[in-house]
């Protein structure tokens, strides 16, 4: 009995040691998945890997965090970086809540304890910011002082743009203190400087002026450092004028939805030029989510991350395949027709500010999208051939009114029927129908459907410049439809997704 007892409680410890590997080594393996930040979790859905696969997942890997998060942090990100006198590297970890409502975005360091050889917990803040798609990291000597300050910019709920600066604290029970924190339409840290020493820098923060004669009028809020409250005070507030244009042109282009103003921002932009600074030119490719700088000393492409809507533009966050690590927080937003205003914030891990060619007022390179002027509209002769331009390229085909006739149909599933001067429009659930007239206005062949309801009383109009790909037979292929609004001078347009419609059949 004694031996049947001892087998037993000898086969319970062996199983009860095993549950407590078993258990002791899941929550290690736990630990350790918690400690790589967001950033840095790649999870490859497409095919298996190619030749040059391994490469670009070697150099998307991210720093493991150098301590475990409580149970209510996320880690989006961590940056190492020399933050004191010492020569060990301290880490910055970008941490999130993950169960609080509308939880801020902190930061929380993590410094090196060399009689342990290990790192510990020295202090965590909260920011303004709270999209965690958007957030980058600056140590900068702000103050001119030899000391390193954390400069935070990020997005909040209200989709501005947010700073909050932390210093190393000289005395107190915690490390750093908040010296400023602040959000706006944009904010800027202009360095400033003297002819025998550096001072500290100045911090603008913009604000929308309602009221005024553009809807794009600013307030800019100066702030200073104050060396008695040790912290930024405000000490100016000046009035900064929009550039006069209407309401109806901003709505068409800051709608609210970052796609939208995302497609107006397709195509190629050039930088107003100084003698102090040469022109740069940046190309905008919303479909392959691509970014390309193009200046005197070099070329880069970077990847297009998710843009959040701005007051009339949009913030989004890029990175560069080189260095994935390092991201930009990239403002575009509308000061004119067809003029944009560009401002790049990097992120960093050294202490001396990253001089780049981003920054600036952007106009719109002339192309096709560009309003034509013209003098009236031009009837198109029945039978009588006339020119249509040929879609992606500057040639143009020579067509009869009667060529246009016929059943299309787009990939998302828009048809459209034209037919004896009528049209059928059907995109879902939705119909529409009418009548359809083709004219030329100022060099542009021009499709306009005039809407009729179900009492045969006219409800609107759709007006779209036309192009074409020719089939084959020299016919119509492929009609391009880019969404426009006649004006009594010019074909504008809307900056709205190209209608591609594959003709079907008669």
């Amino acid at each position: 009995m004694k031996r049947v007892i001892q087998a037993i409680l000898i086969v319970a410890f062996i199983l009860a040691f095993g549950f407590f590997i078993y258990f002791f080594a899941r929550m290690r393996q736990e630990n350790l998945q918690a400690s790589l930040p967001v950033a840095g979790r790649i999870v490859d859905l497409g095919t298996p890997a190619g030749p040059g696969s391994q490469g670009k997942a070697a150099s998307s890997t991210k720093n493991r965090a150098k301590i475990s998060p409580d149970w209510d942090e996320t880690f989006l990100d961590t940056l190492d970086m020399n933050l004191d006198e010492d020569e060990d590297l301290e880490q910055v970890i970008v941490v999130k809540h993950s169960l609080a409502e509308g939880a801020k975005i902190s930061i929380l360091i993590a410094d090196f304890q060399p009689a342990t050889g290990s790192y510990f917990r020295l202090w965590k803040g909260e920011t303004l910011a709270s999209k965690p798609n958007a957030f980058v990291v600056q140590p900068r000597d702000l103050l001119g002082d030899g000391s390193i300050e954390l400069l935070c910019f990020g997005i909040d709920d209200s989709n501005y743009q947010t700073l909050t600066v932390f210093k190393r604290a000289s005395r107190g029970p915690a490390a750093y203190a908040s010296i400023f924190s602040a959000a706006g339409l944009t904010i800027a840290v202009e360095d400033q400087s003297d002819a025998t020493r550096r001072s500290s820098a100045a911090i603008s923060v913009f604000e929308p002026a309602p009221g005024g004669d553009s809807p794009l009028d600013q307030k800019k809020a100066g702030y200073k450092w104050n060396p008695v409250r040790k912290a930024y005070r405000q000490e100016t507030e000046t009035f900064v004028p929009g550039a006069k244009i209407e309401q109806l042109f901003i709505n068409k282009i800051a709608t609210g939805r970052a796609a939208d103003f995302e497609t107006y921002l397709d195509g190629l932009w050039i930088k107003e030029a100084t003698a102090q600074n040469p022109s740069v030119l940046l190309y905008f490719d919303s479909g392959r989510r691509q970014i390309t700088i193009h200046s005197l000393q070099e070329k880069q492409e970077w990847d297009w991350n998710d843009s959040n809507t701005a007051f009339a533009g949009i913030y989004a966050s890029i990175s560069n395949s080189a260095v994935p690590e390092m991201l930009r927080l990239l403002n575009v937003e509308l000061v004119g027709v067809d003029k944009v205003k560009v401002g790049a914030i990097a992120q960093q891990i050294v202490k001396f500010a990253m001089r780049e060619d981003w920054n600036g007022i952007y106009r719109r390179f002339a192309d096709s999208n560009s309003p034509s002027p013209a003098s009236s509209l031009e009837p198109i002769p029945i039978d009588k051939p006339f020119s249509v331009a040929v879609a992606g390229s500057e040639r143009s085909c020579s067509l009869l009114l009667r060529d246009f006739e016929g059943y299309y149909r787009t990939e998302e599933g828009l048809s459209l029927t034209l037919k004896a001067g009528n049209f059928l429009m059907v995109e879902g659930d939705k119909t529409r129908h009418g009548n359809f007239s083709l004219f030329q206005f100022g060099g542009q062949t021009i499709l306009d459907l005039g809407l009729i309801d179900e009492k045969n009383i006219p409800s609107g109009r759709l007006s779209y410049i036309l192009s074409v790909r020719t089939a084959k037979d020299n016919g119509i292929g492929t009609m391009v439809l880019k969404p426009a609004h006649i004006l009594s001078e010019r074909a504008e347009s809307l900056y709205r997704p190209d209608i591609v419609l594959s003709r079907l059949g008669d």
